[in-house]
């Protein structure tokens, strides 16, 4: 039989195409992220003492679980978190064209999208990492699709996928639950139906939400869970940050006012820095936005919303606002909690910004006069062309010198003395630290002095762990053995406890 290529869905080359790139990040890949030796350690403790014990070591132990099933197959932990996260990105990237194919069914819109979700910056970077996230995103996305099925069918099975993806997607990252419960709302806004299927439509979706969260708690009942139990545990890590006191004392605000303001300012403007705290926390939120978008796509954005190139129907706006703005709640109440935010948790709402990108595109192309066309391709080549280097191509530091200096330790000293190390890596490869998910990120004053003579101290040098080592009551206890990457360009240490 003659295969038909042009007839392929894009969405399968597209799947395939990240499969690969995400395989030939497994083979690049220098050293683990942080993040992954958290979930080595929970997928240990599943191997060692069973389900239970996962969940109390760690409450997000479902991630860690599937990366430990998959470890069976022969890989060691961390490509099998690696793997695990391609599936997911080919999740992704087979959702994300599925909802472009429901704005519009058009081949060159396809893919245009196709180029669009496998080189966007942003997300890639992330593709080399072992995180939850990504499942997060993926599940998500997915929900969201199925979502858009359902408005447009009133299938049943869609409703269920949703729900079932979202109740998946919850195991990864509570914001999941949000989602699963508000976006349903927006079947009262679909100008499709009458009221009456509106309502009734929202009232069957909630009823398998029910059916199926019920179904959930059983199971985890029956397997030894205690769902109260891991809620408690997962609240505890914010209890913190709830029962603290929102507005400062006469004591944090004269501190925080001499360090903002000189001495004389800080006099008339202590009653204000609540104020300055707020809008300086609107500024990190806004800081985050820009950076998980990336600047080639929200010029991209912005030149179409100022030309208001962007049209979509009715019935698809209104999910894609209600993920919006469930993520920027989310986002905005994460930050006025806990006071710090990273680009990672505004990922999901940048990749249905990214949706965008491929349309508006599409437009200029289709509303060119014939001539201008072929420089209109010539940009978007360019365009794309930029940010596949920017996706895939690392600008930064090599991290061989972590490997090395892993092989410099396991060579160089004894194996029975103790290791003292504020890095993952060393903690993990070494095999000399029991607990290498607990390795903080800056050395102690109190670790250092409560090893023993002869015990080995490696040190990550960040700014904090440099002044430490650098202290007198601290440097006359410890004897440089090596420096990696080299003397003059150092970024860990290797000393030995001498006195």
């Amino acid at each position: 039989m003659n295969l038909d290529w042009r007839q392929v869905d894009i969405r399968w080359f597209a799947v395939t195409a990240s499969l690969l790139l995400s395989i030939f990040t497994l083979l690049s890949q220098e050293v683990p992220n942080s993040d992954a030796y958290t979930y080595a350690r929970t997928a240990e403790v599943f191997f060692t003492d069973g389900l239970r014990a996962a969940y109390q070591h760690y409450p997000w132990a479902s991630y860690s679980i599937v990366i430990g099933i998959v470890s069976w197959s022969g890989l060691d932990i961390f490509s099998a978190g690696l793997l695990v996260n391609a599936l997911f990105y080919a999740l992704l990237v087979y959702a994300f064209l599925s909802i472009v194919k429901e704005i519009k069914d058009s081949r060159p819109l396809l893919v245009l999208a196709a180029i669009s979700i496998l080189v966007y910056p942003q997300l890639n970077e992330y593709r080399d990492l072992v995180i939850r996230d990504t499942g997060f995103w993926a599940l998500s996305l997915f929900a969201l699709w199925q979502y858009l099925l359902y408005t447009k069918t009133q299938s049943t099975k869609y409703a269920v996928v949703f729900c079932a993806s979202l109740l998946v997607a919850a195991s990864l990252r509570a914001e999941a639950v949000a989602y699963l419960v508000f976006t349903p709302l927006g079947l009262l806004l679909n100008s499709r139906m009458c009221t009456g299927a509106r309502s009734r439509l929202l009232l069957r979706m909630y009823a398998i939400m029910v059916a199926l969260s019920a179904g959930l708690l059983i199971l985890l009942a029956l397997m030894g869970l205690n769902v109260a139990q891991l809620f408690i545990d997962f609240a505890s890590i914010y209890e913190p940050f709830i029962t603290r006191n929102f507005t400062l004392n006469d004591e944090e605000r004269a501190f925080l006012g001499s360090l903002l303001f000189t001495e004389y300012a800080a006099t008339f403007s202590r009653e204000y820095i609540e104020i300055f705290l707020l809008a300086g926390m609107i500024a990190i939120l806004l800081t985050n936005l820009i950076s998980a978008i990336g600047v080639p796509y929200l010029l991209v954005l912005i030149v179409a919303r100022l030309q208001q190139k962007i049209r979509l129907d009715r019935e698809i706006a209104v999910p894609l606002i209600f993920y919006l703005c469930i993520n920027l709640i989310i986002l905005l109440g994460f930050l006025l909690l806990t006071r710090y935010l990273t680009s990672r948790y505004a990922i999901l709402m940048c990749i249905l910004l990214a949706l965008f990108v491929p349309i508006v595109m599409l437009h200029f192309l289709e509303s060119a006069k014939p001539s201008n066309q072929n420089r209109i391709r010539i940009v978007i080549a360019i365009f794309f062309s930029y940010c596949a280097i920017d996706s895939y191509y690392s600008f930064g530091e090599s991290k061989s010198y972590v490997r090395d200096s892993i092989e410099w330790i396991t060579q160089n000293t004894d194996e029975d003395t103790g290791l003292v190390t504020n890095s993952h890596a060393l903690a993990y490869f070494s095999g000399r630290v029991e607990n290498y998910d607990l390795t903080q990120r800056n050395l102690s004053e109190e670790e250092i002095l409560s090893s023993e003579v002869g015990d080995t101290i490696a040190a990550e040098l960040t700014f904090e762990t440099q002044r430490l080592l650098e202290r007198k009551g601290i440097a006359d206890k410890l004897m440089l053995l090596a420096s990696f990457p080299n003397s003059q360009k150092q970024r860990i240490l290797v000393f030995q406890r001498v006195e």
